[in-house]
């Protein structure tokens, strides 16, 4: 029985493999930045609350510090233009997300191009193998019924 045949284009599989997974390791690290942007802008977020919530308990007790007050201002502009820039960045972290993505989605159907065609040459390669061993077998047993014929 013949033996089959290694695929040829293996070698460009495994790259397209290894392709694949680069991308796929590039996409999870752009989702690992959008979700640490996304925390602190919550952070930020909580922290705004906080000091909104602290003036306001300052301005029911009636023990109103302006200097106070404008430096709880100064701080909330400062936290919201913090807000701002991680929005910013989220912006951008995004639409990086989306190429990544698209790089992930060609990649992978680069690489099952290649499956599929080393899946069809083997089961190819499989049936051109049965046809061979089927050839032999006939000839094995017409050579044997030869043999039988002339021991007679």
């Amino acid at each position: 029985m013949a033996k089959a045949k290694p695929f040829r284009l293996e070698t460009l599989l495994s790259i397209r493999k290894n392709v694949l997974n680069e991308k796929q390791g590039e996409l999870a690290k752009a989702y690992e930045a959008e979700r640490i942007l996304n925390d602190q802008r919550a952070d930020t977020e909580r922290e705004i609350a906080g000091a909104l919530d602290t003036a306001r308990r300052m301005m029911r007790s009636g023990g109103i510090d302006i200097n106070f007050l404008l430096g709880m201002r100064r701080h909330e502009a400062y936290l919201l233009a913090i807000v701002k820039d991680i929005d910013e960045k989220l912006v951008v972290v995004r639409k990086e997300i989306d190429v990544r993505r698209q790089a992930v989605i060609e990649a992978n159907k680069e690489f099952k191009i290649l499956e599929k065609l080393k899946e069809k040459q083997h089961r190819r390669r499989m049936r051109d193998l049965n046809v061979l061993d089927v050839k032999q077998m006939d000839e094995i047993a017409e050579i044997r019924a030869v043999r039988l014929r002339h021991r007679d």
